[in-house]
């Protein structure tokens, strides 16, 4: 890394979803703009995404995204490849980044695309480091207050992208300044993040004995039967992945009660239904 974060370059990324949960919702739009600290913006990436699903109007009253907008979209998997090129070696920064990195490394596992290891800066976790007057830290919130302008709809994903963008200069500048190091800018901003902080696959060493037969069934793309707190009774299954986020741990299956794809937590997961007979905890 290089010794002055002027001669760095940083790409601000957003997304925009049809919900909070990156388990059942979907990503709708992906924006992102690389700048170094003293040009401001050099290069902008945007595209809509086809979440495969309705988009809830809530959503669509947020970000102002509406199905018709989203038909001739892209799905996912084509658009995160093109995304992660686009980061290249640039150092990734978002506000409240953890929202952006769930949705993001969870459908990179989906669909078996590896995401960049560069770390991840989070403007909001700077600017309640660095602004500690703010009475909230919410990027809308911000821009106001520090009369940040941007061309576009505000709450779409390449407005917000510039928001930032401009917001991360601002922060620099009251903080440790452009001619700081890496180092030094670490030391302001705290701790980083990164896509594999988000979801990861899970190794079979890690998973508890009763839950191996889980592997062998993904393995050989078969249904099993599940015991899960919570449930009425054992259920079909046909596992999809098996991952980590944080320090919980997941089953991600097709139910075959209902056809929807659903996440199951493995410490809720009391039995394993293998040749007819349960394999219990």
């Amino acid at each position: 890394m290089t010794n002055n974060i002027a001669d760095l370059e940083f790409v601000a990324f957003d997304t925009e979803t049809t919900g909070l949960s990156p388990f059942t919702e979907s990503l709708v739009e992906i924006a992102a703009v690389r700048f170094n600290l003293i040009q401001g913006p050099l290069e902008y990436f945007q595209t809509l995404v086809n979440p495969g699903k309705e988009i809830p109007w809530q959503a669509t009253k947020v970000h102002g995204i509406t199905n018709e907008m989203v038909f001739e979209a892209p799905p996912i998997e084509k658009v995160l490849p093109p995304f992660f090129q686009f980061l290249g070696n640039s150092i990734p920064v978002a506000h409240n980044a953890g929202f952006d990195i769930g949705f993001i490394s969870l459908y990179s596992l989906r669909h078996e695309i590896i995401p960049t290891e560069q770390p991840i800066l989070d403007s909001c976790m700077f600017s309640r480091r660095v602004l500690t007057e703010q009475p909230s830290h919410g990027l809308e919130a911000l821009v106001n207050s520090l009369q940040i302008t941007a061309a576009g709809a505000s709450h779409r994903a390449l407005a917000d992208t510039k928001h930032c963008m401009e917001l991360f200069r601002i922060l620099v500048g009251r903080s440790c300044g452009i001619n700081a190091s890496w180092e030094d800018l670490l030391k302001v901003h705290g701790k980083t993040h990164s896509f594999n902080e988000g979801s990861r696959p899970l190794e079979e060493n890690e998973a508890k004995s009763h839950l191996l037969p889980l592997f062998e069934a993904l393995k050989e793309r078969s249904s099993i039967w599940i015991e899960y707190d919570g449930g009425f009774g054992p259920r079909e299954v046909s596992p999809l992945m098996v991952y980590a986020k944080g320090s919980q741990q997941y089953l991600e299956a097709t139910c075959h009660l209902d056809g929807i794809r659903k996440s199951f937590r493995l410490d809720k997961i009391r039995a394993v239904k293998g040749n007819y007979s349960f394999i219990d905890k």
